[in-house]
């Protein structure tokens, strides 16, 4: 084989790979579900555990292999959008060190109180896309943004103490399809 062809060849691997990177998830609004908390992401669950001030924290890692656009879990108002640019680019599927990532922070207000989604840059991640901007209304399951390559999403869930949790920690989550709880 000669040089041509295989950077050919090379050339249509990757663009194959980009597509299925870059697919989009089917879109399933729900306007009409104000108590139940859908996942923001689809991938597998690091972690839970309960934070001070009565809130659930779930920590969601997206491998080269899952859908990398998030959708908002919940129906609601975006109060605030933070981009923090200080960061590293860890390991995303290490919650420690992965904390202190480049991340874009997303503030949803809903009559449950205020949930907050971090998008959480990986260790190959140097661009988060967020669509969302302050006082846009979000349905859940709608499309709110983007991290490109291994990433992880956060979710900070308020008044834990009136949620049913129906998620646990290695479960795999299908976006807007998988449902992480509901307010009692």
């Amino acid at each position: 084989m000669n040089l041509k062809k295989i950077l050919g060849y090379l050339i249509v691997l990757v663009a194959l790979f980009l597509a299925f990177f870059y697919r989009k998830p089917q879109i399933t609004l729900r306007p009409r579900e104000h108590n139940v908390v859908r996942s923001p992401a689809f991938g597998r669950v690091l972690k839970i555990q309960e934070e001070p001030g009565d809130h659930l924290f779930i920590a969601i890692f997206l491998s080269p292999l899952d859908i990398h656009y998030q959708v908002s879990p919940v129906n609601g108002v975006i109060r605030q959008v933070d981009y923090d640019a200080s960061g590293k680019f860890e390991l995303a599927y290490n919650e420690t060190k992965s904390r202190m990532n480049e991340k874009s922070i997303i503030y949803i207000d809903t009559p449950h109180g205020t949930f907050t989604l971090y998008q959480i840059a990986g260790f190959l991640v140097r661009r988060i896309d967020t669509y969302v901007r302050p006082r846009d209304r979000v349905t859940s399951g709608e499309l709110i943004g983007l991290i490109k390559f291994g990433s992880r999403v956060d979710l900070i869930i308020p008044k834990a103490s009136q949620f049913k949790l129906l998620t646990q920690e290695g479960d795999y989550l299908r976006g807007s399809d998988s449902v992480i709880g509901h307010y009692l």
